[in-house]
């Protein structure tokens, strides 16, 4: 491009660019210095959010407008991301050749330009590490993303940008993708925008390390509510913490609240320190301004937190870690090794929407009632066959849950994770039974909605003894009330049982109510740590189960422990 036309191009773009508003670069591209939405069922649409600064959103700069965003378009693919770097420095090269624009040298214009692709992504001089967080690399399967942190006389880089990772999109085998409608919002109300798959480490320069005075941006403060609920373990015990902290006649020590119900007080303030919500020690803690924000921010878009929460906690279940040990006693029983839906053929009008036409089924009747006519015609409405999906049946998920004394804090964060994620990545029906002291309570039974099965696990609270033979008792009883339904029974424990049932011995008498499990023919899995390994390992025996052996219950090893048990359980 000539030096006029390059300059003719800049101004163009910076005069919207100045508006807050977006721009198409070539066909494919959008550029602006906001956030970008695309809704999957609009795929050649794409809305820039007026009110979003993206360097303030993404980076948390103080100063708006400084950070261009460019999104380009094309089909699903994984484009790599050391091409799309290595055309973003080669882009930089060329336009402080072509522009004679000597202002700051090739290395430190490109130093601060981020680049994400499926494949991963950061600074574009860096090690291109970074960005390889499963939902930030599902998010960017469809476009190239770019972040650049250029003066206003740099614009012209921009179409060497765009221009270049083209090219490399296109070497790679992707199709580019037309962008027809640019959306300009300028709405200050509606939901925010959910920006936690994007939350990834990164060695951008982009980043401002200080935190601003004041959030204002709802995308931000999303973002760092999700961010502290994740360790609360829900949208509604982060709220009831804030509120607690903020009463002016406080029932209860926030510390020790903290302490007691999550069992890392320090570890947690110290998080909610770094998101600028708290300030203070001890029984001195109160909230910022961005804390007392936030807490507003919770009651107005309580809906929108709790849905996106569900989200997160769907994304769990995929560990750093494994279990120490595994021991499969089920002695060749058949659980279901498949779990795909079966399908048969029908007529038509007894098919439902679920359904597709069978083409063989169709022709094959089509054949027979042509043979028996003795004259071949047109396929007619009775000759339709529909292959027809049967949906596989709800299974009855029972956990039971050690509540005693020793599973404070973590341990039965994790628990009640596991039921929060099981109750929603599958249609299962979900129970909970805790067993402590000589009781064992009902929290939760055959789950319908969230909302019970949150109001359910707020009652849970450790106390006391471990009786083991009593919940299992009840256990097998309501699993056993299911009617014939496919069950499956987990249970999580920390120790041994101290609290008998029959006899003079807990552990005898845990053992004998196993037996129940196995005359039930119940599938059974049982999770615990390394110190009871011996005695649960007997436990899982006599009641022909799986027994896995952890370090510590963390809450992604405990969802896929269930989740691919689950997966046996014939249906």
């Amino acid at each position: 491009m000539k030096p006029d036309e390059l300059e003719a191009f800049a101004a163009e773009v910076n005069g919207r660019l100045d508006r807050g508003l977006g721009v198409r670069v070539g066909e494919t591209a959008l550029v602006s210095r906001r956030v970008h939405v695309i809704d999957p069922t609009r795929p050649y649409e794409a809305q820039v959010k007026c009110l979003a600064d993206a360097g303030q959103v993404f980076y948390r700069r103080s100063v708006a407008g400084e950070v261009v965003h460019v999104d380009i378009f094309h089909s699903l693919a994984d484009v790599s991301h050391y091409a799309i770097a290595q055309a973003s420095r080669r882009a930089v090269d060329e336009f402080l050749q072509e522009a004679r624009w000597a202002s700051c040298a090739s290395t430190a214009l490109a130093d601060f330009i981020d680049v994400q692709t499926a494949t991963g992504g950061g600074r574009a001089t860096g090690s291109l590490k970074y960005g390889r967080k499963s939902s930030l690399q599902t998010a960017h399967r469809g476009h190239v993303h770019l972040a650049a942190l250029m003066p206003r006389e740099a614009a012209g880089l921009l179409y060497y940008l765009v221009r270049d990772a083209e090219q490399v999109i296109q070497r790679q085998g992707a199709e580019l993708r037309r962008l027809d409608r640019i959306v300009n919002d300028a709405n200050p109300g509606g939901t925010p925008v959910d920006l936690s798959p994007y939350s990834c480490p990164t060695d951008s320069l982009l980043q401002e390390h200080a935190p601003p005075a004041k959030v204002t941006d709802d995308c931000a403060m999303m973002k760092d509510a999700l961010d502290a609920a994740a360790d609360f373990g829900s949208v509604s015990s982060l709220a009831s913490f804030l509120e607690c902290v903020a009463a002016a006649r406080r029932r209860e020590n926030p510390y020790a609240l903290l302490e007691r119900e999550y069992g890392d007080a320090e570890a947690m303030l110290a998080r909610l320190r770094t998101l600028d919500i708290l300030s203070g020690d001890g029984a001195c803690l109160a909230l910022t301004d961005k804390g007392r924000q936030m807490a507003l921010f919770l009651r107005r878009f309580a809906r929108e937190m709790e849905t996106q929460m569900r989200k997160v906690i769907r994304r769990s279940g995929r560990p750093r870690i494994t279990p120490l040990d595994k021991s499969d006693f089920t002695r060749g029983k058949v659980r279901g090794a498949s779990v795909r839906e079966s399908r048969t053929i029908m007529k038509a009008e007894d098919a439902d929407f679920r359904g597709a036409v069978s083409v063989p089924g169709t022709i094959g009747e089509w054949a027979v009632r042509c043979s028996q006519q003795g004259r071949r015609g047109p396929i007619e409405p009775c000759d339709i066959r529909i292959e027809q999906a049967q949906r596989r049946a709800r299974v009855d998920v029972c956990l039971l849950i050690d509540a005693s004394a020793s599973m404070a804090g973590k341990r039965i964060q994790a628990a009640k994770h596991l039921a929060r994620y099981t109750f929603l990545t599958c249609r299962d029906r979900v129970s909970v039974l805790t067993f402590q002291d000589r009781v064992v309570t009902p929290h939760v039974i055959r789950a319908r909605s969230h909302r019970a099965l949150e109001q359910g696990l707020s009652r849970v609270r450790p106390a006391g003894l471990t009786p083991l033979a009593a919940g299992i008792v009840e256990a097998v009883r309501l699993l056993g009330a299911s009617h014939h339904a496919p069950s499956m029974l987990v249970l999580l424990t920390d120790g041994i049982p101290t609290m008998n049932q029959w006899t003079g011995d807990p552990a005898r008498d845990a053992l004998t109510a196993a037996e129940q499990i196995a005359q039930n023919n119940i599938p059974f899995t049982c999770i615990g740590l390394a110190p009871n390994k011996g005695f649960l390992r007997r436990l899982t025996e006599i009641a022909r189960g799986t027994l896995y052996i952890v370090e510590e219950f963390d809450r992604d090893v405990l969802a896929k422990l269930v989740k691919d048990e689950r997966s046996r359980v014939q249906t």
